[in-house]
């Protein structure tokens, strides 16, 4: 905002020229002859001189309106600037669910970092609820994970679906239902139920539509069976191994199970679902955003879906064909 009008301000609302000189660090003559140089340049006079200070005149009360107006444009132009450049700076900052995080994620990160070594980058692993109501609030710029059913429209997030995943079920070595040559959900429900980061009350009023998610819940006789639950994927393979619960996970993550010691039910589970990236629509065009998910796009085009489980989507690419950054070194294979 130009320097004179900011001056104008400052002496029309303390109605003191001395008192506004104070305020601005500046000298009282200075600011009178700024006043006069401003009232010679508008060919009207904005003020009148008593002996207690100054009053506006009908024109100054006219340019105080027009004046306080576009402070209040500058300071949001000013704020909207700072925040873009904030935004482009800032690096990565992304949500993602621990079985995308293992199948690539730190795989791709290991390499933005490599080449990046300047960016900042904050990673939150999580429900996708928790995930949602960070994009919401702008703690995150998107984050990838499994398309929730019943999303408030009114929020503003879009959706773009990847790929289609499947769960499998996975108990403790030595565990009784591994005796039977095929198991049905229905066998689950003399079992607890252990869930990984099970998705939180305060966290539902980004859903609309509640059935949808407890069909979910219907589909594994979770109201029949007990439930046992962990925000720790590493605290929720203790428990399992030391007992008779059942996990139900996505099954791209076979490999880091059997690692761990587990083995998968012979289950046939209800299938699929499907996995994307959310970003709020007003930021898609973003530089920093778009590179993002880009380069989500490209490192999974170099992925092998069928050997991890997943599944293509029909008439949907994962790669963007530009070229980026980053280059691929391969897939995590765990």
């Amino acid at each position: 905002m130009e320097k004179s009008l900011r001056q104008f301000l400052a002496v029309a609302e303390l109605k003191s020229i001395s008192q506004a000189a104070q305020r601005l660090f500046i000298s009282q003559p200075t600011l009178t002859h700024n006043m006069k140089k401003l009232e010679a340049s508008l060919g009207v006079d904005l003020f009148v001189r008593t002996a207690r200070g100054v009053r506006l005149t009908p024109y100054g009360d006219k340019l105080l309106e027009q004046a306080r107006i576009m402070q209040r444009v500058h300071d949001n132009a000013m704020e909207e600037l700072t925040r873009l450049k904030e935004r482009r700076e800032r690096g990565i900052r992304m949500g993602v669910g621990m079985a995308w995080w293992h199948l690539f994620f730190r795989d791709l990160l290991r390499q933005y970092r490599a080449d990046h070594p300047e960016a900042p980058v904050h990673i939150e692993l999580g429900n996708h609820l928790r995930s949602m109501d960070q994009l919401l609030a702008g703690d995150i710029d998107l984050f990838m994970g499994h398309q929730i059913v019943g999303l408030h429209a009114s929020g503003g997030a879009e959706f773009q679906p990847l790929f289609m995943c499947f769960d499998s079920a996975w108990v403790r070595a030595g565990h009784p239902l591994l005796q039977q040559p095929h198991c049905t959900p229905e066998d689950l429900l003399a079992f607890p139920h252990l869930d990984i980061t099970p998705d939180e009350t305060r966290y539902r009023e980004v859903v609309q539509d509640l059935e949808q998610k407890e069909a979910q819940r219907s589909a594994y006789h979770l109201r029949e069976r007990v439930v046992w639950s962990s925000s720790s994927m590493s605290a929720g393979l203790d428990i399992l191994r030391a007992s008779d619960a059942v996990m139900v996970y996505t099954s791209s993550m076979a490999p880091y199970f059997r690692a761990q010691g587990l083995e998968e039910l012979p289950i046939d589970l209800p299938q699929p679902f499907t996995v994307g990236i959310y970003c709020l629509q007003e930021r898609l065009d973003e530089p920093s955003v778009d590179h993002l998910i880009r380069l989500v796009r490209h490192w999974l085009s170099g992925l092998d879906l069928a050997w991890h489980r997943l599944q293509p989507l029909p008439d949907v690419s994962v790669d963007s064909g530009e070229a980026l950054t980053v280059e691929q070194s391969g897939g995590a294979q765990e």
